[in-house]
């Protein structure tokens, strides 16, 4: 006599354009630090509260086919070199720790 099996449970299929209420369980934050010195080159620019753009130093700018290589990564926000150390845990930590109160879970990197 043969068990029955119990089927994996799969993730409900998302169409191309639909509404979706889903909230990504992870927040990644993006703090820019000023540079040590004035007269360095900043290779990372900030785009708006949300995205960084990277792009290579002077003198390294091109790659094999002579196009400048910028990269962007998106975050939950980023805060600019400008950005008090309170500004910060008022945004990231601060939400954790009142969560921790009342009994949910967090984790803090």
């Amino acid at each position: 006599m043969k068990s029955a099996r119990a089927k994996t449970p799969r993730k409900p299929i998302v169409k191309k354009g639909s509404q979706t209420n889903l909230k990504d369980p992870v927040g990644v934050y993006c703090r820019v630090r000023p540079l040590g010195f004035p007269d360095q080159e900043c290779c990372l620019e900030v785009v708006n509260n949300t995205t960084v753009q990277l792009h290579t130093p002077e003198g390294y700018r091109l790659n094999r086919n002579g196009d400048y290589k910028e990269t962007q990564y998106s975050f939950k926000q980023v805060f600019g070199t400008h950005t008090t150390q309170k500004e910060l845990f008022d945004v990231v930590a601060n939400p954790l720790v009142d969560d921790l109160i009342h009994g949910k879970n967090g984790f803090q990197i």
